[in-house]
């Protein structure tokens, strides 16, 4: 079993200590603020127990966050926390991600318990929403698509129900606040949204249709909707005869499923 790793310093915060991180963080006026909170508050309480201060680090000394450890459940109350305000910027998904690289290491300590605090909701008080014309259009499109599938393959069917899964989940998204309370959806192709959010996230709901395939036994084919059977390389093997099996009729719209590329 490996030895645990040696931190610098590995120590819960005091309660007080703990309270002054969360409420920065609670003021703080944008997401940089939000970081800010964290270096100094959390960051200047573990190195005071090291005998140091942020004052010593700069350009030619940088702070190795690996170094240092909390609990757990101040970790998870701290990172909670900054998630929390930044919903007020639309910057939730940007703040996670900054977190994974600036929080120290946690440690697994049940005698430590976080105080509860009033949970606030950051978030704008609306989200507007602005649709084109045309991307109307496409929404309208999209869910008769998944009509179609019901028709042609069953409304139980994996072809079908997976295609309104995604459709469903990712159409859920444009009224998410994550991104920003500001959400611009025009169209990028006849089932595809374009969406840029308040938080200048770009992002595209796609629809990705399944190739249909030969499913005669060792026969590699892709069929066109015109019928027409081809192989990505010559050396590809095929049925020699030419009957190909499709994995769906060629008179039915194609299964697939949404998803998100940003």
């Amino acid at each position: 079993m490996p030895a645990p790793p040696a931190y610098r310093v590995r120590r819960a915060l005091s309660r007080s200590e703990l309270t002054a991180t969360l409420n920065a963080v609670e003021g703080a006026g944008n997401t940089r603020e939000i970081l800010a909170a964290v270096v100094q508050h959390l960051f200047g309480a573990l190195l005071t127990a090291a005998g140091d201060a942020l004052a010593n680090y700069g350009p030619d000394r940088t702070l190795d966050p690996s170094e240092y450890a909390i609990p757990a459940p101040q970790w998870n109350a701290i990172a909670s926390a900054c998630q929390g305000r930044a919903d007020a910027f639309g910057t939730r998904a940007e703040i996670a991600l900054e977190l994974m690289n600036l929080m120290p290491d946690s440690y697994d300590d049940p005698t430590v318990t976080v105080p509860l605090r009033p949970t606030i909701d950051h978030r704008p008080r609306e989200h507007v929403l602005t649709v084109t014309r045309e991307a109307t259009d496409v929404i309208a499109a999209a869910s008769a698509y998944c009509d179609r599938l019901a028709v042609a393959f069953g409304s139980s069917s994996r072809e079908y129900l997976d295609a309104v899964a995604s459709w469903q989940r990712n159409v859920s998204h444009l009224f998410s606040m994550g991104f920003g309370a500001d959400t611009r959806v025009s169209k990028d192709g006849e089932l595809n949204l374009l969406v840029c959010s308040g938080s200048g996230l770009v992002y595209a709901i796609v629809f990705h249709p399944d190739q249909r395939r030969c499913t005669r036994p060792g026969c590699q084919a892709v069929i066109d909707d015109d019928g027409r059977a081809w192989t990505y390389r010559p050396e590809d093997p095929r049925c020699a005869d030419d009957r190909h099996e499709p994995s769906y009729p060629l008179d039915v719209p194609a299964p697939g499923t949404w998803s998100l590329h940003s």
